[in-house]
């Protein structure tokens, strides 16, 4: 492979924007396609990213994009409706091309098992794009947790609240249609939260138990959920998508010291035995998920968030998802989890970690 990554963007909606920012500050990333069903979407991006040059092909379809790719394509990145992110990535492995896909990977935890299959099948790269993962705040919680400080896990809290429940007169988007969204908030921002503790606990979840309301929605507005990971680690977890305003966070607790944190990264407190640490030593450059990206594929690093996560993900949505149908507790099967490699020291990114996190909430904070 060449010292530069060419790209399509596959979905040119409102996080596209972030992607094209991201990847217009990686020297190594050149955009070469773009595809959406929707014209003005892709005009749009077109027009306001990529100086509306000639050589960025558009296509109206993904099926065209194989069918007839840019000159010397090497991967995509995928940012549409929940839904069609499984399809669209197994066509795009299919087809010889490496794929970063927005969160969540998939929507079920038998998509999560046949895309894990067809990752280690072709040898391409996938990755998921969620921010906390690839944030350098994380980096320093999981070196935190690998050595110990932390002691033994006791538990986890974790929360969001936002207005994400459409008002009375306001237009739903996909992200309230079943069909293409595949849950509602616990899907949405829920996939930041879940994600961001199955990143640092890297354990799977052993049973849980959920309660929804839809709040006279197709999906799911507000969720509140008890887990046990292995281990007997123990934790809550309340989604709230129905009130004015944004606030998130995570406590990761053990008995030697706790760690507060928010769902996208961007901000830490470190506790032990003697009060706060007033200034935690947190010396791990950071990615956005694009440069992780670019950069895993030139062989300068290894990938922040892989297919594990997702399968880690994927199989805990299943199980809150039954157990907020049934009403009742819900033991989890092993999920098939691909050995993580180890990481490689991080390359320092051109933009502060805080003005990635600002970009995704600008366009929606979830």
């Amino acid at each position: 492979m060449s010292d530069q990554i060419n790209v399509a963007i596959i979905g040119c909606g409102g996080m596209s924007h972030s992607h094209g920012d991201a990847l217009n500050r990686i020297p190594e990333a050149n955009v070469v396609a773009l595809c959406d069903i929707n014209p003005e979407n892709m005009d749009r991006l077109w027009k306001s990213k990529f100086g509306a040059r000639k050589e960025v092909r558009r296509y109206d379809s993904m099926e065209k994009l194989l069918a007839s790719p840019p000159k010397g394509l090497d991967a995509v990145i995928i940012v549409t409706p929940h839904t069609l992110h499984f399809p669209q990535a197994m066509a795009a492995l299919d087809a010889g091309y490496h794929v970063l896909v927005e969160k969540p990977m998939v929507t079920s935890s038998a998509h999560a098992k046949k895309l894990a299959e067809k990752v280690k099948k072709t040898g391409l790269l996938l990755q998921v794009a969620f921010q906390a993962s690839y944030s350098c705040e994380f980096a320093y919680i999981r070196d935190v947790l690998k050595k110990g400080g932390l002691g033994e896990l006791q538990t986890v809290t974790a929360w969001s609240h936002q207005g994400w429940k459409p008002r009375d007169g306001m237009k739903r988007s996909w992200r309230h249609d079943p069909k293409l969204s595949g849950g509602g908030q616990m899907y949405d921002t829920g996939a930041h939260l879940f994600n961001a503790i199955a990143w640092c606990l890297d354990r799977p979840v052993e049973e849980v138990f959920c309660w929804i309301d839809n709040k006279g929605m197709p999906v799911d507005i507000n969720a509140v959920m008890t887990i046990r990971w292995e281990g007997g680690v123990l934790g809550t977890a309340t989604i709230s998508g129905n009130n004015p305003g944004w606030d998130e966070g995570i406590i990761i607790a053990g008995d030697k010291g706790r760690i507060h944190t928010g769902i996208h990264g961007g901000r830490l407190e470190h506790f032990d035995a003697r009060g706060k640490i007033k200034y935690p030593p947190v010396n791990f450059p950071h990615y956005s998920p694009d440069q992780n990206f670019i950069h895993c594929l030139l062989g300068k690093a290894t990938p922040m968030c892989p297919v594990r996560y997702g399968i880690l993900h994927s199989w805990l949505m299943d199980g809150l998802y039954k157990s907020a149908k049934t009403k009742a507790p819900v033991k989890l099967s092993k999920p098939p989890l691909p050995v993580e490699a180890p990481k490689k020291e991080r390359t320092t990114g051109n933009a502060s970690l805080h003005a990635l996190t600002a970009a995704e909430n600008a366009v929606n904070p979830c």
